[in-house]
């Protein structure tokens, strides 16, 4: 048996709605899958695109109600990450007309906002001063080099050193790079 996985990241479209049947609970909310860039219709003005609202339900696990935590934690607007498998849903509307619709059934939910009170927003509304960390000392000074003054033979030659400084004229093969 074959398994395929469909990951989604996204932003939630639409209301986060939970509904309970007789085997538990389920969450249901829609996920807008982009295919391709969106371009500007040079006719029209307006923004173009292939794109769809994909439904995504997450169904409570035994000892773990994912549906739940889902409800109360995802509004309009929250940026989710969604892993699962993509089922077709089948259903006949009130015209009478036969819709297939895909479906992603979750299995695993992360929600991408930060949490209530860890957010940069949180901490910008409140009146209190944020805290600041503790200036760090200041290094000790390092002892400076004692600096060897170059002794020059003649004031315009400057570019080789005396005999008294230790040196001569530099040979040719000694070169300092």
């Amino acid at each position: 048996m074959a398994y395929h996985k469909l990951t989604l990241i996204g932003k939630i479209v639409g209301e986060v709605r939970r509904n309970e049947f007789a085997g538990g609970a389920v969450c249901k909310f829609g996920l807008p899958v982009n295919f391709t860039r969106p371009k500007k219709n040079p006719e029209t003005g307006q923004w173009e695109g292939d794109s769809f609202i994909i439904n995504v339900s997450v169904f409570n696990r035994p000892n773990y109600n994912l549906a739940d935590i889902c409800a109360q934690t995802l509004r309009k607007g929250s940026q989710v990450y969604v892993e699962g498998r993509l089922k077709n849903n089948e259903y006949t509307d009130k015209n009478g007309v036969k819709v297939a619709r895909p479906e992603l059934t979750a299995d695993v939910v992360e929600f991408l906002d930060p949490r209530d009170g860890m957010g940069p927003q949180d901490t910008a509304s409140t009146n209190e001063p944020m805290a600041r960390p503790a200036p760090r000392p200041a290094a000790p000074p390092r002892a400076a080099a004692p600096a060897r003054p170059a002794v020059y033979e003649d004031e315009h030659e400057m570019s080789a050193p005396s005999s008294r400084g230790g040196g001569g004229a530099p040979d040719e093969n000694d070169i300092p790079f």
